[in-house]
C-alpha cells in the first residue's frame, strides 16, 4: 500500500440519481447479508475519546492503522491527501473525518476483504471522505459496505465504484446521509450495481444530498422499513440510470422538497417505484410532496405503484410529463400537482461543505 499526499482538487461537475435493472435484465441481486452487529442495539458510546491523527508527520501514516488502534469514542482525523489502497474494516464506534476538504481514498486493486474500501460493523460517522475505484471479484464492491449499527455519512463523495454504498439487512440499524454526493457508480448491464443500495435497515435518511449518473443501475434503491429523501437532487443527466428512486418492498416512504430528473437515456420509463417486488415491509404511509420532477425521456411514467397503495401526492411541479402520467393511476390524497412548460435549471454543484 502506498500513500500519496496531494492536494485534492475536485472538479465542479456533478450529476444525480439512478436505478436498477433494465426491463430485460435479470432480477436484481439481493443485498448482502449483514455482519454480526446487525440486530444488536448500540451500546452507549463514551462522550470523550482520543484523537488519532493521520497524515505526514502525524501519529499514523494510514487510516487503516489508526482504525486498528481505535477504541469506542475515538476520532480518527485525517489530513487531506490521497490514500491509495487504504482498505479497512471498522468494528469500534468512532468518527473518521478529514481535517479540511476531502481526504481521498483511492482503490487501484481489489478490496482484500472482497467487500469495500470501508466496511462498517457498528456505529460509525464518516465525514469529509472521497471514495473511488472499489472493485471486488464478485462485481459487487462498494465505496462503503454497511453491515450493521448506525452509520452517518456527511460531506462525502462516493464515485466511480461498483456501488457507492451497499448496505445489508439490519432491521434495528440506521443510515443517515447528509450533504454527500454519489456519482457514476455501477458497472452497467445488467444493472445490478447502483449509486446506493440499502437492504432492510430500520431507517434510511438521504438529506441535502446528490445522486446522479448511475451506470444503468438505480440512482437510489432502498429496502428499508422507513425511507426519507428530503431536499436532495437525483439526476440522470446524460447517464443511463434506470429508476431515480426504487423502493421495491414498500414501507414508510417520504419524498419531499427534491429535484428529480429522468434523463433521455434512462433504461426504464418509470421515475419512482414502490412495492414492485412485493409489499414486504410494514407501514404503507407514502408522502410525495413539494418536489420538482423533470422528464426528458420520450415516454415516461412518474409513479410505478402496482399494488395501487393510496398515497399523499401533493404540490409537485412537473416538466415533460402530465399529471396523469405522473400519477399513473395512484389515488389517495392527490392535489396541487401542476405542469410547467419552463424547463427547470438543474443545480449540479457539489453538496459537500468542506
Amino acid at each position: 500500500m502506498t500513500t500519496h499526499f496531494l492536494s485534492v482538487a475536485l472538479l465542479g461537475l456533478t450529476l444525480l440519481l439512478g436505478a436498477c435493472t433494465s426491463p430485460t435484465a435479470a432480477p436484481p441481486a439481493s443485498p448482502p447479508a449483514a455482519g454480526p452487529a446487525q440486530d444488536t442495539p448500540a451500546a452507549p458510546v463514551p462522550t470523550t475519546g482520543r484523537l488519532l491523527t493521520v497524515g505526514p508527520g502525524k501519529t499514523y501514516a494510514t487510516i487503516r492503522a489508526a482504525v486498528a488502534a481505535s477504541r469506542d469514542g475515538d476520532t480518527v482525523r485525517v489530513d487531506p491527501g490521497t490514500y491509495t489502497n487504504d482498505f479497512f474494516e471498522v468494528s469500534t464506534r468512532i468518527t473518521i473525518e478529514s481535517t479540511s476538504g476531502l481526504a481521498r481514498l483511492v482503490a487501484t486493486v481489489q478490496a482484500p476483504n472482497g467487500k469495500a474500501i470501508i466496511t462498517t460493523n457498528t456505529d460509525v460517522t464518516l465525514r469529509g471522505l472521497e471514495l473511488t475505484g472499489a472493485r471486488v471479484p464478485d462485481r459487487n464492491g462498494a465505496g462503503v459496505r454497511y453491515q450493521g449499527g448506525h452509520l452517518v455519512i456527511e460531506d462525502s463523495y462516493l464515485h466511480g465504484n461498483e456501488n457507492g454504498l451497499l448496505a445489508g439487512s439490519a432491521p434495528l440499524g440506521s443510515i443517515r446521509i447528509t450533504r454527500s454526493e454519489f456519482a457514476r457508480n455501477g458497472l452497467g448491464d445488467p444493472g445490478q450495481t447502483h449509486n446506493l443500495y440499502v437492504g432492510e435497515v430500520g431507517q434510511l435518511t438521504f438529506d441535502r444530498s446528490y445522486s446522479h449518473s448511475a451506470a444503468v443501475g438505480h440512482e437510489f434503491k432502498s429496502r428499508a422499513r422507513r425511507t426519507t429523501i428530503t431536499n436532495s437532487r437525483l439526476f440522470d443527466l446524460q447517464g443511463t440510470a434506470s429508476y431515480s428512486i426504487d423502493v421495491p418492498n414498500g414501507g414508510t416512504l417520504t419524498v419531499t422538497g427534491n429535484v428529480i430528473e429522468q434523463g433521455a437515456q434512462s433504461q426504464n420509463s418509470a421515475i419512482l417505484t414502490y412495492g414492485t417486488e412485493g409489499l414486504l415491509r410494514e407501514g404503507r404511509t407514502v408522502t410525495i410532496a413539494d418536489n420538482v420532477v423533470v422528464n426528458r425521456r420520450a415516454s415516461a411514467l412518474g409513479l410505478l405503484n402496482p399494488a395501487k397503495v393510496p398515497m399523499t401526492v401533493t404540490n409537485n411541479t412537473l416538466y415533460g410529463l402530465s399529471v396523469s402520467q405522473f400519477l399513473n393511476g395512484t389515488s389517495g390524497t392527490v392535489s396541487g400537482n401542476v405542469v410547467t412548460t419552463t424547463a427547470p435549471v438543474l443545480d449540479t454543484s457539489h453538496p459537500f461543505m468542506r
